[in-house]
């Protein structure tokens, strides 16, 4: 009975961490090609939405009149500096042409959302070292197997548990509504004081980010990464050790 339990929740943990460090491995790819900014911007007509409400902003002027290169530039320098722990947000800035045919330089972001940003930036940073803590544990757990020439847990299994669990979660996120479900998250991993709601006539960086409208085709591509490279782990630790099913 208590090897039964043992071998369950062994296999439990290498499931999970499996899964954890698949949606690692998504990350770090999304991240390196900007989450694929530059393609969602066209399929969302971001521009439009700067168009319309960057004249509109209450703390910065013209951004209406600058280029989506430049836009595209802007969303990339955040992202590096929300996975460099915050460094480098208040250097940010944008270039328009004034009535006069002056060139004129502004930073991006005021303060709350720098501050706002760090935020991110510090549970990024928490979230990503578990992360790698998960994949650290599903390879010291693979390697136990391969070395005690134990089977694998089945891949069927944790596929269907896996696939399950996913379904489950965008099932309860659709019913209860991805915009209320992303504000509680807020509510919940930020600190209460901080300013984490912006109006977009309040941020430029939410009128640039279509926020948070952005973030669900995002999140669809990151867990279909995260499906596809825990099969594909599975596949190749499974041909490895001999073991699969």
């Amino acid at each position: 009975m208590i090897n039964k339990i043992s071998h369950i929740l062994i296999s439990s943990l290498y499931s999970f961490s499996g899964l954890v460090a698949a949606f690692f491995i998504a990350w770090i790819m999304m991240f390196k090609v900007d989450f694929l900014y530059p393609s969602f911007y066209e399929l969302l007509s971001i521009d439009e939405t700067i168009l319309e409400f960057g004249p509109q902003n209450y703390y910065k002027k013209s951004f209406e009149l600058t280029s989506k290169e430049q836009h595209i530039s802007i969303f990339s320098d955040i992202v590096k500096a929300i996975h460099n722990d915050g460094a480098d947000l208040t250097k940010i800035n944008y270039t328009y042409t004034n009535k006069l045919n002056q060139k004129v330089t502004s930073t991006f972001l005021h303060n709350a959302e720098v501050i706002h940003l760090q935020d991110v930036a510090h549970l990024l940073n928490l979230l990503l070292k578990m992360a790698l803590g998960f994949l650290f544990i599903w390879c010291v757990l693979s390697f136990s197997f391969i070395y005690q020439k134990k089977p694998l847990p089945s891949f069927k299994s944790q596929l269907k548990c896996m696939l399950l669990f996913i379904s489950t979660a965008v099932l309860v996120v659709l019913i209860l509504g991805p915009q209320k479900v992303f504000y509680w998250l807020h509510t919940v991993v930020f600190p209460t004081d901080n300013k984490w709601f912006f109006y977009y006539q309040d941020s430029l960086m939410t009128t640039m980010m279509k926020a948070p409208i952005l973030f669900s085709p995002i999140s669809v591509v990151l867990v279909v990464l995260a499906v596809c490279f825990f099969i594909v782990m599975n596949l190749a630790i499974g041909k490895v050790s001999g073991y699969v099913s």
